[in-house]
């Protein structure tokens, strides 16, 4: 896997953007089957959380993960199978436990807590590739949207985190060398 630019990252989201619905609802389902679980934390699990602030950026959040599905689709291939990995997405949630797990059970975090965490959320890991010019294509998405509306800034940053979580997901999900393709 390597990080998308400029003009393989545009045909990926143009090929998304170009998806009708029968082949997005097909895209969808083979997605539900193939990663099961990882299509309950991004179409379930982060809107919920999102949908406490806002219903409408919520569903947002969720047009854009089909566009990541579709992106990552067009730029690296099938998605990989969970029955190839059963334990890949409990791996990725105790790799981001050990991130957050300084916030548990604190109530209130002070502003350098909270700048060293989001400095540690945000740093990838070694040999990690972060496909910046997509996180910043969804960032920029999210902005353009909130104009329009009044989303919270909370909201709003609570939306481009699990995007942000999203992304990173699915590079470690195309990367991992033990999910054969």
């Amino acid at each position: 896997m390597h990080e998308l630019i400029e003009g393989e990252l545009y045909q990926a989201l143009e090929y998304a953007k170009s998806i009708d619905q029968h082949q997005g609802q097909r895209i969808i389902i083979q997605f539900e089957i193939d990663q099961p679980l990882l299509s309950q934390t991004i179409f379930n699990a982060f809107p919920s959380m999102i949908a406490e602030h806002s219903e409408e950026l919520s569903h947002f959040f969720m047009d854009l993960c089909f566009e990541l599905i579709c992106v990552y689709q067009k730029a690296f291939g099938s998605t990989p199978r969970f029955k190839d990995d059963p334990t890949w997405m409990e791996r990725q949630a105790l790799s981001f436990d050990e991130i957050l797990q300084p916030m548990a059970g604190k109530k209130r975090i002070d502003a350098k807590q909270s700048n060293k965490m989001k400095q540690r959320f945000y740093q990838p890991k070694e040999g990690e590739i972060i496909q910046n010019g997509l996180v910043q294509f969804l960032n920029d998405s999210i902005d353009d949207d909130a104009e329009g509306n009044s989303y919270s800034k909370p909201a709003i940053e609570l939306t481009k985190a699990m995007l942000f979580v999203t992304v990173r997901l699915f590079n470690n999900l195309y990367s991992d060398s033990t999910i054969k393709h």
